[in-house]
């Protein structure tokens, strides 16, 4: 039974996901696979056609991904850890699991991760949470990367750290609202597939991303680009227990294979590609301004009680793993 989806459209694609059809003497299974990003120039797009590509290609066949790009199906960019855990998507690419998977949410805490050697450090510390979190799901956690720092864009004047005030950004997480609202700003939390008609009408000012991420998508829509991020932006592959389970054991091997050997080409892409496309962006007209570390400091003292108040609302776990990285990073 479906626990989070209801509607033909949504019992339709349980009828044809993940189920074996004849492929001459031998079954072929097909999964539905689904990412977040609305573009297949995005990295993590790339890597989960990499992964369809590669399993089809080492089964023969036998275990065919059809991906589907954000807004490519009914379901929002927060619900893809629902459609893995009811099993209308087989694989998917989340970045929005804060919602369902709270104490995920410590990787995303606002200035509390400033670095990529920082965030590999957090990221160990944090698998066995994220893991522990998605199987109570009924959902396997198969591979973890990361954008470069996510940094403020906007349609309106934004060159200095004060200029946030007062500002509507599309936001990732409940944690980066927090950082806007202790700003003086606003955040609002929308899929990768609505920002466009978002920033057309007005219903925010502007995004946190990376450069290589939303940044070159929806360049044409953004005018200012100030270089003050609040945290990196991670997303993970994971796949439907069950779905995973009724697979051969070579392919199943095979799977966690290729997504451990995509995962990191993922960040390491993202990260390959962050300068690069920043200088392109500034050479195209949006206005780019380095943060000034006078600028870093104040966010970061702003900001620092607010993590563990955000871990004390968020439970004993959250405590517990909040903790762990914090001493691991000495903050």
């Amino acid at each position: 039974m479906l626990k989070h989806f209801t509607g033909a459209v949504c019992a339709a694609l349980l009828v044809v996901a993940g189920q074996g059809v004849l492929h001459g003497a031998a079954a072929q299974t097909n999964w539905t696979a689904y990412t977040y990003t609305p573009a297949m120039t995005i990295a993590p797009a790339r890597g989960m056609a990499r992964i369809a590509e590669a399993m089809e290609k080492e089964t023969n066949g036998a275990l065919k991904i059809n991906l589907h790009i954000g807004g490519g199906l009914p379901i929002g960019a927060t619900d893809i850890s629902n459609a893995l855990s009811d099993n209308v998507v087989q694989l998917g690419d989340d970045g929005f699991f804060q919602g369902n998977l709270p104490v995920t949410g410590i990787l995303r805490l606002p200035m509390l991760i400033v670095t990529p050697e920082e965030f590999d450090k957090a990221k160990e510390i944090m698998r066995p949470y994220f893991e522990k979190a998605y199987d109570k799901r009924g959902v396997m956690l198969l591979g973890h990367y990361y954008y470069p720092l996510q940094v403020a864009w906007s349609r309106k004047p934004l060159t200095s750290f004060k200029d946030l005030n007062g500002l509507k950004l599309r936001v990732t997480s409940p944690e980066q609202a927090e950082f806007m609202k202790r700003l003086g700003g606003s955040g609002v939390t929308i899929g990768s597939s609505d920002v466009p008609s978002a920033l057309d009408r007005g219903v925010v000012d502007g995004v946190f991303t990376a450069s290589s991420g939303g940044g070159k998508v929806w360049k044409d829509l953004l005018k200012y680009n100030y270089r003050l991020g609040p945290n990196f932006f991670d997303g993970v592959i994971a796949v439907n227990k069950d779905a995973f389970n009724k697979l051969p054991a070579a392919t199943q091997a095979k799977l966690k294979q290729v997504v451990a050997e995509t995962a990191p080409w993922i960040t390491n892409t993202l990260r390959d590609e962050e300068n690069e496309t920043t200088a392109q962006l500034a050479q195209g007209g949006i206005i780019v301004t380095p943060a000034k570390a006078e600028d870093v400091a104040p966010a970061a003292k702003l900001l620092a009680p607010y993590w563990d108040q955000w871990a004390k609302q968020k439970g004993a776990e959250a405590t517990e793993a909040l903790a762990k990285v914090r001493a691991a990073l000495g903050r």
